[in-house]
């Protein structure tokens, strides 16, 4: 059975060859039979055109068996040659049909913006400077962008300014390097200790690695089926050395159940199951922050991690669960009034907020603005990429409402130069968290209270034993949780 599929397939793999060349090549095949007639008519030696068929037939073989070869050879280059002339060639007339040509009356000429050298990069990406004449903006050539890309058959088309904005680079990308799976490559797992400023969460469409901020409080955005949790697993898997050395703290708030997060519990110091815990460990959280900033305070400007003191990531698997669903008008204000706490002081005294949700309205996610670092996976709404990367994203390439759904853990993030950045976060299986878990547990796990007492804390790993009930001082805040 499987000799006569492979015959099928070479079969099927012929046929089409031939059909595609009878279709594209007729007029190459009517000159090919015409010159083979005439030169029979004059007598002519056809032992060279046995040659061509010879060498004809062997490169056939050589694109059948061969052909990631036979395209860097051939059809790479010859279709890259096209590409070139077909933008070289159609740049004048389209940019003139959109309204960016001017008349110099001086000299009665045509202006156009003049496109550069076009060059192919490392990627495959084609790319080009654009020289802009008096008076236009590189606005001007971001609201063209998408008939620049359309007009080459191109699957996306980056507009990328120069420092002042007074020219921009276009290029050009044609195929996509994020369509695989990308595999996870966590840190060593004998690792003593990973860092602790950025966490590798995947690659990004140049090939490089991409990483994210640990140590800046983050929200992710994307639809159902996006792939959120594998950005919030990479995350947490990422630093899994620290968390078994107690330099990072992981405290998670699943309201379903707990369905995410108990995969990883032991990854966590706490995990907040239902909307009274959530609260209560937000609020416990913002009084450790609290503290930390009191004893901080006349002494450092920046935390430096350590095992009594470490960085503390508050993870909310879905947040407008919390902020905007939540049906307890008490509850929201706490959560509410204890998020704003932490996004606005936790960056001085290593708290961190990394949340997720599919909703990026204000009216879902009022404190939005708070996150200084965004990520957006797939969107349903043009509208949404400005709102989660921040006006203009769209036209510098952040198109996340167009993200296929067969692709989840793609998204856009914007990088500290302002550029667009397009990444896949790494595939992460169930028997993966569950064997980083096992190995890297959290030095202390705690339970949590969401009664109107709380329990006995500590005050950070290997701290002394605070107590905070209903009515007792601010000042005995827990430092720790």
């Amino acid at each position: 059975m499987s000799i006569a599929r492979a015959v099928g397939r070479d079969a099927a793999w012929w046929s089409v060859g031939a059909g595609r060349i009878a279709r594209h090549s007729a007029a190459g095949l009517m000159l090919l039979v015409g010159t083979t007639l005439l030169l029979w008519v004059a007598g002519v030696d056809l032992r060279w055109l046995g040659i061509a068929a010879v060498v004809a037939i062997g490169l056939a073989l050589w694109a059948r068996f061969s052909p990631t070869t036979f395209a860097r050879v051939f059809t790479s280059p010859l279709w890259r040659r096209r590409i070139k002339r077909r933008v070289r060639t159609g740049w004048p007339a389209l940019v003139e049909s959109c309204g960016l040509g001017r008349t110099d009356r001086v000299r009665s000429v045509r202006e156009l913006p003049t496109l550069g050298r076009l060059r192919w990069d490392e990627r495959g990406n084609l790319a080009a400077p654009v020289v802009l004449i008096t008076g236009q903006t590189v606005d001007d050539i971001d609201a063209i962008a998408e008939r620049l890309r359309a007009a080459v058959d191109a699957r996306a088309l980056q507009v990328r300014a120069n420092e002042r904005r007074t020219g921009c680079e276009l290029v050009w990308s044609f195929t996509d390097a994020l369509a695989q799976l990308v595999p996870f490559v966590g840190p060593n797992p004998v690792a003593v200790q990973v860092g602790l400023d950025s966490v590798l969460v995947g690659r990004a469409e140049d090939g490089s690695p991409f990483n994210l901020d640990v140590r800046v409080s983050t929200l992710t955005v994307g639809a159902t089926g996006a792939g959120k949790a594998s950005v919030m697993w990479n995350v947490v898997l990422g630093q899994a050395p620290n968390i078994r050395s107690g330099l990072v703290e992981f405290h998670g708030a699943d309201l379903k159940g707990g369905m995410e997060l108990s995969i990883g519990a032991a990854l966590f110091t706490r995990v907040a199951r239902s909307s009274g815990e959530a609260v209560a460990m937000l609020e416990h959280a913002a009084a450790a922050c609290d503290a930390r900033a009191v004893r901080f305070a006349g002494s450092t400007r920046s935390h430096q991690p350590t095992r009594s003191d470490p960085v503390v990531i508050i993870l909310i698997d879905e947040l407008a669960a919390l902020v905007a669903y939540e049906t307890d008008r008490d509850v929201l204000k706490r959560v509410d009034a204890a998020l704003r706490r932490l996004l606005a002081m936790g960056r001085a005294v290593g708290f961190y907020v990394f949340a997720f949700v599919q909703d990026p309205r204000k009216e879902t996610v009022g404190m939005r603005h708070m996150f200084p670092q965004k990520v957006a996976l797939r969107l349903d709404e043009a509208a949404e990429v400005d709102m989660v990367l921040g006006e203009g994203a769209r036209r510098r390439g952040a198109e996340a409402h167009r993200i296929s759904r067969s692709t989840p853990g793609v998204g856009y993030a914007v990088a500290e130069d302002g550029q667009v950045v397009r990444f896949r976060a790494a595939h992460i299986a169930d028997d993966l968290i569950q064997l980083v878990a096992s190995t890297n547990p959290a030095p202390r796990q705690q339970p949590i209270s969401a009664g109107p007492s709380e329990p006995t804390t500590t005050s950070g790993a290997g701290g002394r034993p605070t107590s905070r009930r209903s009515g007792s001082p601010a000042r005995k805040a827990p430092e720790g949780l």
